[in-house]
């Protein structure tokens, strides 16, 4: 998958981090698969898409800044992916204490934290989280 159109930064990093994660995986490695099929239909989501993506170890994140070191006034939901677990979809602050949907199909973790960014963006006073359109 190539992306064109839009903002170029933002698409240099999402086609950088399909590069990065895109097949062939390594035999046993139990985050790349699950990454995969997480971040091809999710690079095709408009709203994420006009966020910066990241991701960190097994997760998936978005970043209106594009500065992940930003997380903290972020508040995005992200997705842990695992060919062994399925994928968790957690409310900010992440971890296992904000995990909303345990599932093994990525499409509805996907639909998940799209709902869950657009509701974060919409409740996101004017001026804190500016994200293009």
């Amino acid at each position: 998958m190539t992306i064109s159109g839009g903002d170029g930064e933002r698409d240099r990093q999402w086609q950088a981090i399909l590069d990065h994660w895109r097949p062939p995986h390594t035999p046993g490695d139990w985050v790349s698969p699950a990454l995969w099929d997480l971040l091809e239909p999710a690079a095709s989501e408009p709203l994420l898409r006009r966020l910066f993506p990241w991701t960190a170890m097994n997760e998936l994140h978005v970043s209106a800044t594009g500065d992940f070191r930003q997380y903290r006034t972020e508040p995005f939901p992200a997705i842990a992916a695992s060919t062994t677990h399925g994928f968790l979809v957690m409310t900010h602050p992440w971890g296992p204490d904000h995990v909303v949907l345990e599932t093994t199909d990525p499409a509805a973790a996907l639909e998940c934290m799209v709902l869950l960014t657009s509701e974060a963006l919409s409740n996101e006073p004017p001026g804190d989280t500016e994200v293009p359109t």
